[in-house]
């Protein structure tokens, strides 16, 4: 099974291209996920992890008409690995909190 599912916010507004090969919307975007644990000495600390994801479709124009920077967003991906082996997530579902 190869299914993540995220909570965090977007990094900069979403803009959609088109897909040559298929004439289809595009969106990539980077959200910031943040975890808060504890370090050796107990001390609660702060972590921010930058991820890369792409929808499209229906999904591509929908966050870009109504996802701002800093807007939090749940996300339901696939993993995915690109030609050049970089990992990324490709959207399944997603609500705009």
């Amino acid at each position: 099974m190869n299914k993540c599912i995220f909570l965090g916010r977007l990094t900069a507004p979403p803009e959609v291209y088109i897909d040559e090969n298929n004439n289809t919307p595009v969106i990539d975007f980077e959200l910031e996920i943040e975890e808060f644990r504890r370090d050796s000495r107990g001390d609660k600390r702060r972590d921010l992890t930058y991820l890369f994801f792409q929808a499209w479709d229906t999904a591509a124009l929908t966050i870009e008409k109504w996802a701002k920077k800093d807007s939090l967003m749940s996300i339901e991906s696939n993993a995915r690995t690109d030609d050049e082996g970089n990992t990324y997530f490709r959207v399944t579902n997603f609500k705009i909190l």
